[in-house]
């Protein structure tokens, strides 16, 4: 649901989007969204890997499948934006910061995960 949620918003056309004043562009504030956009995505595709009621496979592989699905996600998004939707552009800037996103979020995981795990095994003992 998020990634259509991505696409959707991806797909607004470039005419309808609110002006940005000239001094906001110096700080591009949506590369902040096109991260935080692909935090999330890759954060609920992991989760939905990992949990037990995933496929093994999914379980096995959910690092490197969430990462290579988002990535090109996240290229597939821009590519459309330059060749289908109306008033916008791809952006090498988007692409990376929606990759740093994917990054970010895959590590935000790992670090909950790791720290939940740690927490269990102190209980335990």
């Amino acid at each position: 649901m998020w990634g259509l949620f991505i696409f959707v918003l991806m797909s607004i056309p470039g005419d309808i989007l609110p002006e940005i004043p000239k001094l906001m562009n110096l700080f591009e504030p949506d590369k902040l969204v096109h991260l935080f956009l692909f935090l999330v995505f890759i954060f609920l595709m992991l989760r939905g890997f990992t949990h037990e009621a995933s496929p093994d496979y999914f379980r096995n592989n959910a690092f490197f499948l969430a990462l290579l699905i988002t990535i090109f996600i996240s290229g597939l998004t821009e590519v459309l934006q330059h060749y289908v939707i109306p008033g916008r552009i791809a952006s090498l800037y988007d692409y990376i910061a929606n990759v740093v996103g994917c990054f970010v979020g895959l590590w935000i995981f790992i670090a909950l995960r790791n720290r939940r795990s740690a927490q269990y095994n102190r209980h335990e003992t």
